[in-house]
């Protein structure tokens, strides 16, 4: 029995929310695609997104200090040059701190693009959720904000009772008198 080790969906196991979010979208492909390309080879994991990236750089990331420690650890004991271990310290420490920046200035873009995607998509479901009629207690509560500022109302309610009314045309005429 054979079985394949190629396991990573492609562009096409993309969520199928974010494939019409990014279709519906004025996002370039060329972002789409470099975010698409970031994700696919990210890694493996659950879920199979950037987060092994971020366990890889951590895991580099002690080892280099680990290194540079050692290299401390041996220059005390086999009376290293101090400049020479200096300069192998800072050596070690800048490839570690240039490759941190490269995979961190790549994983940004892939970010960025989540953070659009996942607020696209919140925004979605809570439109779907929200009530239509909610749009009425919205401008009722404005039009109270208004009243109170002494404005005069841009909207009047069928359903208002008279002396609301009159007194909101009171206060208004009183604003504008002063």
């Amino acid at each position: 029995m054979a079985a394949s080790k190629h396991t990573r969906k492609g562009a096409s196991g993309t969520n199928s929310v974010f494939r019409e979010l990014f279709h519906n979208s004025q996002v370039s492909t060329e972002r789409e695609q470099k975010w698409q390309n970031a994700v696919r080879h990210a890694g493996t994991g659950t879920p199979p997104l950037r987060f092994p990236v971020y366990e890889h750089l951590y895991e580099f990331n002690l080892c280099a200090q680990k290194m540079v420690e050692l290299l401390e650890e041996l220059s005390n004991k086999f009376a290293v040059d101090p400049k020479a271990r200096l300069y192998h310290q800072s050596l070690i420490q800048s490839v570690r701190a240039l490759i941190s920046l490269e995979i961190v200035e790549s994983m940004a873009g892939v970010e960025h693009t989540e953070a659009w995607l996942f607020q696209t998509q919140q925004r979605s479901e809570e439109e779907k959720l929200r009530d239509p009629d909610d749009v009425y207690i919205t401008v009722r509560e404005r039009e109270a904000e208004r009243i109170k500022m002494g404005f005069p109302p841009l909207i009047r309610f069928i359903d208002e009772p008279s002396s609301v009314k009159k007194s909101a045309r009171k206060k208004t005429r009183a604003t504008r008198a002063t």
